[in-house]
């Protein structure tokens, strides 16, 4: 069946093409009594607007590209449910694409996005990802964007991230008062800007408030691989929880590290307390119920939207600000 066009409405109607678009458009220079008529038409007809025709003649598409590593993870897609309801409200679309955590993938990502004509882009940059300039070479041509969850000081926009160094810190007093001091970090391998801030977070307020009584070690794992993580940290908690018993509780600065070292700590049979960032909806059911740092994921997504449009619609602006969201502890049964 051949889709309706506003010509052939116009014909039915006995208006012109231009009455009939303003009326769908619910422009003022039409009377109310006119558009209820051209709208309860269009829609017997099942007509619908060519958002590309409508894009040529104003200059946008109303889309914004979205980057992420994964789309596996409960934060991420917490995240995307806040993107998708802020550009629901203003009347946006948005298209999402996957870096997989590998630099030249996210490089193509913002490529491909760029050929569908966005009008902005929200992007979680990858754990790999060190230089950001191509990112600066595109804002330089013009391309409103916002980083999210992964912040830069290599580019000057505004920025969303969660409060990383306030969630180990309440992580940190929370154990102290539970009377353990001997704690085991997992952290990561590469020089994430991310884990670095939890754990510099952590670490430091252990120093604030028991200073010299405390013992943490901290164990970098590579989180590229599930499979070698899961080896990572099997060998870790052999060396560290089974043999030797040299700590009382696990901290761990990431959602993967939480739930993969969950698993293996019930595959090893080893029994001992852990804190960590999750937000997996599931955690009671599956994993525990373990006490953890949740993320305000949901917000992220908005705030984020909210601050791309603010670019979109005054471009050229020069003042950024970076917002950082609050977590908060959710206290499990494992302590």
């Amino acid at each position: 069946m051949r889709k309706t066009t506003i010509k052939q409405l116009a014909q039915e109607l006995q208006l012109s093409t231009s009455t009939i678009s303003r009326a769908l458009s619910d422009n003022y220079q039409i009377s109310q009594k006119t558009k209820e008529r051209v709208k309860r038409h269009a829609m017997e007809r099942r007509y619908t607007v060519n958002r590309y025709a409508k894009s040529l003649r104003e200059g946008s598409t109303k889309t914004i590209g979205v980057v992420i590593c994964a789309m596996d993870k409960p934060f991420m897609a917490q995240v995307l449910n806040g993107i998708y309801d802020g550009c629901n409200q203003a009347g946006y679309q948005f298209l999402v694409m996957q870096s997989k955590g590998s630099f030249n993938a996210e490089k193509e990502c913002v490529e491909r996005l760029l050929h569908n004509g966005i009008d902005g882009l929200l992007i979680s940059p990858s754990f790999n990802t060190f230089d950001l300039s191509y990112l600066v070479e595109q804002q330089a041509k013009g391309l409103p964007m916002v980083l999210f969850d992964r912040i830069s000081h290599q580019i000057k926009t505004h920025q969303v991230a969660v409060d990383n160094f306030l969630g180990a810190q309440t992580s940190a007093e929370y154990l102290l008062k539970k009377g353990m001091k001997r704690i085991l970090v997992i952290g990561c391998l590469e020089e994430v800007w991310l884990s670095r801030e939890r754990v510099d977070g952590f670490l430091s307020t252990m120093e604030q408030l028991a200073p010299g009584k405390h013992l943490c070690e901290v164990v970098n794992v590579d989180p590229t691989c599930k499979e070698q993580l899961t080896q990572q940290l099997e060998k870790v908690f052999v060396k560290h929880l089974k043999e030797q018993h040299q700590f009382d509780a696990i901290f761990a600065t990431t959602d993967t590290f939480t739930t993969t070292a969950i698993r293996c700590l019930q595959k090893l049979r080893i029994d001992i307390p852990l804190v960590g960032f999750c937000n997996s909806e599931l955690a009671d059911i599956l994993l525990g119920n373990p006490t953890r740092i949740v993320q305000p994921a949901y917000q992220v997504g908005m705030a984020a939207v909210g601050q791309l449009l603010e670019l979109i619609r005054h471009p050229g602006q020069t003042d950024f600000e970076t917002i950082y969201l609050p977590t908060k502890l959710e206290e499990g049964i494992g302590i």
